[in-house]
């Protein structure tokens, strides 16, 4: 039986897009760089922050860092909106008594969800930082299994990319996966994809909720 719902965040549950590519050219405009479009940032925005940079650009520098908190992180979150019936989903599953949990390649996602009024719901968040080795690898799921007290047979956890499907595949937990930000239903299934939806809003059936 499942009870534990663990979601992805970019382009799973928070539509982030725009302010994703916004944020990438707010620094490449400050520090020199080449400006990037929508595909440049679909194909590398399951990375974590830093690695999601050395693939823009090529390298990484520790002083844009700094920069991205303070000016590209708030920009981010006033631009990201939740997709369409995600918030219901959410108070659905709570009413219902199910788990819920982040694991995101964001640095600190229990501050960006906190930004968003939506910490309240998640019994528990992991970002990259929390653990020694962030997606693809399973050490995230395998975290908030531990942390909730729940086997991988009980839970599902929903993505939007391959990396969110083979991290799920790994951790023994069944992947649904999104194609509402551009993966195909075949590569989401070769990856590990136990399920296939095109959004959030079409995977209720899945969800219980």
């Amino acid at each position: 039986m499942i009870n534990t719902l663990i979601f992805d965040l970019d382009m799973t549950l928070l539509d982030t897009l725009d302010a994703t590519i916004m944020g990438a050219n707010m620094i490449a405009d400050r520090f020199g760089l080449p400006r990037k479009t929508e595909a440049d940032v679909l194909s590398d925005v399951s990375l974590p922050t830093k690695e999601f940079w050395k693939h823009l650009w090529g390298e990484f520098k520790e002083e844009w860092v700094d920069y991205f908190q303070s000016n590209v992180v708030p920009m981010v979150n006033k631009h990201t909106k939740l997709y369409p019936e995600g918030e219901d989903i959410l108070k659905s599953a709570k009413a219902k008594g199910i788990l819920l949990a982040v694991a995101s390649n964001r640095v600190n996602p229990w501050h960006d969800l906190a930004d968003l009024n939506l910490a309240k719901y998640f019994d528990t968040v992991v970002g990259s930082s929390d653990v020694p080795k962030p997606k693809p690898e399973p050490d995230m799921l395998v975290a908030i299994l531990k942390q909730l007290g729940v086997t991988a047979q009980e839970a599902i956890y929903v993505g939007d990319t391959t990396v969110d499907m083979g991290c799920s595949k790994a951790a023994g937990i069944k992947a649904l996966g999104l194609t509402q930000s551009g993966a195909t239903p075949e590569a989401l299934y070769r990856a590990g994809a136990s399920f296939v939806r095109p959004s959030l809003a079409q995977s209720r059936d899945i969800l219980g909720c």
